[in-house]
C-alpha cells in the first residue's frame, strides 16, 4: 500500500467521521458511533469494531459492533468460536503494518500462516468478502480497537482511500485515547437466588459434596447447577467464578 495524493473529497470523508465522532465520551458509545460512520461515509458494505485490552484480546471481544449486514451479524459467534484466532489481522505481518502504518489490507499481506489461509478462503471467501482492509486505533491504557471494514467488491476502497483512512486513524487516535472506558460488566446479575447461593459456596472453597449437605440437595444436582452457573456467567472454571463472586 502507497500513500498518494488526497483530494478535497477525501479530507471531506476523513473530517465528516471525526465530527460524527467529535462529542463521544466512552469506548462503548465510540464503538458503535463508529461503524455507522465508516458505512455512511467511505464506500464500504460492512464496518465493525472490535476492541481489547491489548492488540491480541481484541479478536476475542465478546461486544463487537458490526454495521451493515444483518447475515453477517448473526454468524458473529461462529467467528468468535471457530475463526477469531486465525483473524489475518492477527498475523505478525498484519501487525506489523498496523502499528506502522495504521492500516492494513488483505491483498497488502503475502506469506500468510496456513490457518489465515483457510480463513480467507472458508470465512472471508465463503461471505465474499472481496474487499477486506483494518484500521488500528488506540484506546487507553495499551488497550486497542480494530475496525474492519469489508465489501464484495475488491476495488472498493482504492489506494486514495487507504491514505485517507491513514490520515483518520491518526487523528482519531488523538481522540479514542481520551476516552472512559466501559464498565466491567457484572457476570453475575443474571443468576437466580439459588445459583447466587451455589456460586458463593464455590466461592468459599466448598466441592460439590460439601455444597449439597449444606444446601440439603443431591451432588449430582449441584453439578447441574455449576454448569448452568458457569455458562450463564461465561466463567471457564470454578476459580474464575470465585474470583467473580469476590470482586462482588
Amino acid at each position: 500500500m502507497t500513500e498518494v495524493a488526497l483530494r478535497t473529497t477525501d479530507y471531506r470523508r476523513v473530517f465528516e467521521v471525526l465530527d460524527r465522532c467529535a462529542d463521544v465520551r466512552t469506548v462503548p458509545e465510540f464503538r458503535t458511533r463508529i461503524v455507522d460512520a465508516m458505512i455512511d461515509v467511505f464506500p464500504v458494505r460492512i464496518a465493525t469494531c472490535f476492541v481489547g485490552r491489548d492488540y491480541a484480546s481484541q479478536f476475542a471481544d465478546p461486544d463487537a459492533t458490526l454495521a451493515g449486514a444483518e447475515a453477517w451479524e448473526r454468524k458473529r459467534s461462529v467467528y468468535q468460536k471457530d475463526w477469531a484466532r486465525f483473524d489475518i489481522f492477527g498475523t505478525p505481518e498484519a501487525r506489523r503494518r498496523l502499528e506502522a502504518r495504521r492500516v492494513a489490507s488483505l491483498t497488502d499481506l503475502r506469506d500468510l500462516p496456513e490457518e489465515s489461509a483457510v480463513y480467507v478462503r472458508d470465512y472471508l471467501d465463503a461471505w465474499r468478502m472481496r474487499s477486506v482492509n483494518a484500521m488500528s486505533l488506540d484506546l487507553p491504557g495499551q488497550a486497542r480497537a480494530l475496525v474492519g471494514l469489508f465489501d464484495n467488491d475488491e476495488d472498493a476502497l482504492g489506494p486514495r482511500d487507504l491514505t485517507a483512512l491513514q490520515l483518520l486513524a491518526r487523528q482519531l487516535s488523538v481522540l479514542t485515547r481520551g476516552l472512559v472506558p466501559a464498565p466491567r460488566r457484572d457476570l453475575l446479575a443474571a443468576l437466580t437466588e439459588r445459583q447466587w447461593e451455589v456460586a458463593q459456596l464455590v466461592a468459599d472453597g466448598l466441592s460439590n459434596a460439601a455444597i449439597a449437605r449444606r444446601l440439603t440437595l443431591t451432588e449430582d444436582t449441584v453439578k447441574k447447577y455449576v454448569s448452568r452457573i458457569l455458562a450463564a456467567t461465561g466463567c471457564t472454571s470454578r476459580t474464575q467464578l470465585a474470583l467473580e463472586v469476590q470482586r462482588q
